[in-house]
């Protein structure tokens, strides 16, 4: 069940035109109940962490962060309820937009 949520969530996403893994540099994921976490890097170089947990049916929380751990989690920015068609589209513009 875990699996299948994250899959979806990057079918979706593949879905949504252009090549959007390949230009984020995706070097894998992390399935979680909800949602998934995409190891990715920004524009710049960074490597980050986007983490896509759904709110409701096809409503979706969006965080791009530095660290992944529960004691030092880092947020670089995030959008909240984002309909899933515009997923992709969200998440590169964070990519994008990142300071460092």
């Amino acid at each position: 069940m875990i699996n299948s949520v994250a899959e979806t969530l990057i079918s979706q996403i593949q879905a949504q035109g252009k090549e959007f893994i390949s230009e984020w540099q995706f070097e894998g994921y992390i399935p979680m109940d909800e949602g998934v976490l995409l190891y990715v890097k920004t524009r710049q170089g960074q490597p980050v962490v986007i983490s896509l947990k759904q709110e409701s049916e096809d409503r979706y929380h969006v965080e791009m962060v530095r660290n992944n751990d529960k004691f030092d989690r880092i947020v670089l920015g995030g959008d909240y309820d984002v309909p899933e068609s515009e997923l992709a589209m969200r998440i590169d513009m964070l990519l994008g937009a990142a300071k460092h």
